[in-house]
């Protein structure tokens, strides 16, 4: 092979595997390639992510036992329930805008926890024969809402009482707003559960339950929302307390090996970066310098 074409080559395989630009060459200086430079790190512990989690998603399902704490705001769904029965008013559920739709990366996790939680709190309403009402602006969670709403029933042992007008959906944030402020006003509900993924409309309806005097639950991963629903709900889910309530409720081996995994990956990340800091004190940069691959 001429001397030419063989460093080229070895150009073009070196920009493919790194994102190096090659010395000579117009292959060399593509910009594509597998493991970009700088990377090496992430692709790693994105790979180690992986491990931990089928590892995991594996031993649950084989019967070893994960548990997931138990929050303040979940053990208070049952009073939340209870509270509507007493006082023969119904329990107001929404799980934000969430941008609109399920297929946001950020917003559409929040959206499907909450509705995982919001079979939990339905069967609850069911054996205490409490109305639920939930509001929605998102047009592809209704099939998921509406079947998980109905199970819930059927798993009570009463499918007859399902009904999908307990469901309601208005597209777009303001008329979302609107008509459920119209509803906190009219049914004045005993209790209201906010969990999901919320932008301003947590103030709004933070404020009109403390108005009519409800008992509130809210959590999201939103942190620019978060302010609001701790200052306005009596227990908060808070960041990923949401997803853990969530797999908790669920007892889905899945979820739960998922959750197990991340929690050792995020142990792993701490102690590396603990320990760098410890010998970056003494002038040690070795860990540094491996994390800037």
């Amino acid at each position: 092979m001429p001397e030419a074409m063989e460093r080229l080559l070895k150009d073009w395989c070196r920009s493919i595997l790194t994102g190096k630009k090659g010395k000579k060459g117009k292959i060399g200086e593509t910009k594509m390639a597998i493991i970009i430079e700088g990377k090496i790190v992430a692709f790693l512990i994105l790979a180690l992510a992986f491990v931990l989690f089928y590892l995991f998603m594996y031993l649950a399902k084989t019967g070893y036992e994960i548990s997931a704490r138990t929050f303040p705001a979940v053990t208070a769904l049952p009073e939340a329930v209870g509270r509507a029965a007493e006082m023969g008013k119904p329990v107001y559920y929404t799980t934000g805008l969430g941008m609109g739709t399920l297929n946001n990366p950020l917003q559409g996790p929040q959206t499907l926890a909450g509705i995982s939680i919001l079979g939990h709190v339905t069967r609850l309403c069911v054996r205490a024969g409490v109305n639920i009402a939930y509001f929605t602006p998102i047009a592809d969670s209704l099939p998921v809402v509406e079947e998980t709403m109905r199970t819930a029933y059927l798993a009570e042992g009463k499918p007859e009482e399902f009904d999908p007008n307990m469901i309601f959906f208005q597209e777009g944030q303001s008329p979302y707003l609107t008509a459920s402020l119209g509803y906190l006003q009219r049914e004045k509900p005993a209790s209201t559960i906010l969990l999901g993924g919320f932008y301003y409309e947590s103030v709004v309806l933070g404020e009109a339950g403390n108005t009519i005097g409800a008992m509130q639950i809210g959590g999201s991963a939103n942190t620019h929302q978060l302010p609001f629903l701790v200052a306005t709900c009596d227990y908060t889910l808070i960041m990923e307390e949401l997803y853990a309530a969530s797999a908790e409720i669920a007892g889905d081996p899945d979820v739960l090996g998922t959750l197990k995994g991340e929690d050792i990956l995020k142990a792993i990340i701490m102690v590396i970066t603990i320990v760098g800091f410890l010998l970056g004190a003494v002038g040690i940069t070795t860990i540094a310098e491996i994390l800037g691959m």
